[in-house]
């Protein structure tokens, strides 16, 4: 039976388990199904019918000149130093894993460009890489269970000082905390607007083993949503019709 740290390993370990998905959507905006092709191409047939194509540069090269003054007057500056920044993919390097295969630590380099292309909201990104629910959370009730017919890890997860969303105003983790981040850049609060709302206790997670993405995500305890639009999706279920995992 998995444990915390297997379930936080798994949710580090998207970027390296599959290359291609296919699956449905479901959540409070309505059902959507997407194809994606890693890296950077995403196809997605919304609730109308309407088809989206969001792409992403795979690569891209720069080079950046560091530039100070001669003094500190008004006069020209010299170039004291070039360094050239290459954008890499997560294929492109090896992470630290553990014994079963799973991601212990990932890269810090800057420049490795993690993210998926993005349908709605950054929460669509961090389903696909939820590592944002493997540091800083509280892990419980680990699990394991068939969820039409894959294997899924199931925990009880909730934020902890420190939470880092992929975006704040869109957690997977939609909490008082992720809130209190918001607002520390100064974005607005859903308390703010609406001082009544209670926020969930805790969120019941699922996560696919093969490919390590969010495929359950539900609300635990007595919430009561604001009744402002801009409420974050605190509830999705996926459903994966197809996938390619070199590695996983």
């Amino acid at each position: 039976m998995p444990n915390a740290e297997d379930f936080a390993a798994l949710a580090r370990s998207s970027p390296w388990r599959f290359s291609a998905l296919h699956f449905r959507k479901r959540d409070r905006h309505g059902d959507v199904e997407a194809w994606l092709e890693r890296p950077g191409r995403l196809r997605v047939a919304g609730p109308d019918g309407r088809e989206t194509i969001e792409t992403g540069v795979p690569y891209a090269t720069s080079v950046m000149t560091v530039s100070v003054p001669e003094s500190y007057s008004d006069g020209p500056t010299v170039p004291v130093e070039t360094v050239e920044m290459v954008e890499r993919l997560p294929a492109d390097v090896v992470p630290e894993r553990r014994a079963d295969g799973l991601v212990a630590r990932r890269p810090e380099d800057p420049f490795i460009l993690w993210d998926d292309p993005m349908y709605g909201d950054y929460a669509w990104v961090a389903m696909l890489d939820p590592v944002e629910l493997s540091h800083h959370v509280e892990i419980a009730e680990v699990t394991e269970s068939d969820r039409n017919g894959r294997r899924t890890w199931w925990a009880e997860v909730a934020a902890a000082p420190g939470y880092e969303p992929r975006c704040g105003c869109c957690p997977l983790l939609w909490s008082e905390i992720s809130e209190l981040d918001e607002a520390e850049i100064g974005g607005p609060t859903m308390r703010e607007s609406d001082p009544g709302v209670v926020y969930p206790d805790r969120y019941l997670v699922g996560l696919d083993h093969a490919t390590g993405i969010v495929v359950s995500l539900q609300p635990l305890g007595a919430a009561r949503r604001p009744e402002s639009e801009r409420w974050p999706n605190t509830w999705f279920e996926v459903e994966i019709l197809d996938v390619d995992q070199p590695g996983g």
